[in-house]
């Protein structure tokens, strides 16, 4: 009798090892076809003014990992590292395909005492850079907020604007 008793144990053991295996695995698959490309990334560049601009720059790449360096007149100067959910990277992936960010044009136009926003992505092999300022409220600028906003770098930066 124990021995039926062990193997009954043994064998519920096993259908339940085998259902969270199966339930990790296709977590792991959902969270792979979620994730944004690996050569995803994305950079933005707020240039300073002949006043109190901020000047600082944040790269955010497909893993989440987020790289800011402040330059001036901003809360925090240097070098920072921080890491966003994946899914944040995701969201920013989509908008810049939603949006047809690839497809903008590519302004060189530069005012003189204006801060300039400079975004630079690569996606799926694609790669754009955007300049906008003159204090314009164009896409790129919206772009560059959503940017700021969801790296958090407000944080280290401060006001922008």
């Amino acid at each position: 009798m124990p021995s039926v008793l062990l193997y009954l144990l043994t064998m519920k053991n096993m259908r339940l090892a085998t259902c969270v295996f199966l339930l990790v695995f296709s977590l792991q698959l959902s969270a792979q076809e979620n994730a944004p490309s690996a050569d995803f990334s994305l950079t933005l560049e707020r240039t300073g003014c002949e006043g109190s601009c901020p000047w600082y720059s944040v790269k955010i790449l497909s893993d989440g990992s987020v790289h800011y360096e402040g330059k001036a007149y901003v809360h925090i100067e240097g070098k920072r590292k921080k890491t966003i959910p994946v899914s944040a990277v995701q969201k920013l992936s989509e908008e810049l395909t939603n949006k047809g960010f690839f497809q903008w044009e590519e302004k060189k136009m530069v005012c003189v005492d204006f801060p300039e926003a400079r975004i630079t992505a690569t996606l799926n092999g694609q790669h754009k850079y955007v300049l906008e300022g003159c204090n314009s409220p164009g896409q790129v600028l919206t772009l560059a907020d959503e940017i700021d906003r969801i790296s958090g770098t407000r944080a280290w930066v401060g006001k922008v604007r």
